[in-house]
């Protein structure tokens, strides 16, 4: 009987497990935007097009220059930076003298940079870098790196927590879950502070 309740209690904790990690999958990159990324990466790789340089080699000059109206945007979501700047373009007076620097992670710095390459914005200038190509301040790389490790012991007091409950009170652990969530850890969210220093 004693053998029988804890395998039960085995099925029950494994059931739990499979929640939170459904949970943490279910929040990850959905299908379409991951399929999206994998073929743009594609076009990065055959098609010479979206390997064009941005902004253009005449517009380089702009990308510091003051008198122009600079949005830094911070993401590794290609559909969302494509919408915001075609947003922005559209509506504003002077499209031509708007600079967009679209910052981004490794892993979707090719996938950015073809889509705007081969879809280019008319009017504005588009820079897109990764997170790879910046030269950090030693300031920049403590504060981040202190983030990140705080970051990091929260999810794991987190996901202790749950562990040590059994997984038992998934649905009442809404705040542990999130917390669990990948782009909470991800870099671009610890950027914001530091974007003066970082781009110009």
């Amino acid at each position: 009987m004693c053998q029988l309740s804890k395998m039960e209690h085995k099925v029950y904790s494994a059931r739990r497990r499979e929640a939170i990690y459904w949970h943490l999958a279910s929040h990850g990159v959905p299908k379409s935007l991951h399929c999206l990324r994998l073929i743009l990466a594609e076009q990065y790789a055959i098609n010479s097009m979206a390997r064009l340089h941005l902004p253009p080699p005449e517009y380089a000059s702009h990308l510091a220059n003051p008198s122009f109206r600079h949005i830094v945007l911070l993401t590794d979501n290609v559909l969302a930076a494509s919408v915001v700047v075609s947003s922005a373009v559209q509506n504003t007076v002077q499209p031509e003298r708007m600079v967009f620097h679209i910052v981004t992670d490794k892993k979707t710095y090719t996938p950015m940079h073809a889509w705007f390459a081969i879809n280019p914005i008319e009017s504005a200038i588009v820079e897109v870098r990764g997170l790879h190509q910046y030269d950090w301040s030693e300031e920049v790389n403590i504060g981040v790196q202190d983030i990140l490790q705080i970051q990091r012991l929260i999810r794991s007091h987190n996901y202790n927590k749950l562990e040590q409950d059994n997984f038992q009170h998934v649905g009442e652990q809404k705040r542990s879950l999130e917390a669990l969530r990948p782009s909470v850890l991800s870099l671009l969210n610890h950027l914001r502070m530091y974007i003066p220093e970082v781009l110009f």
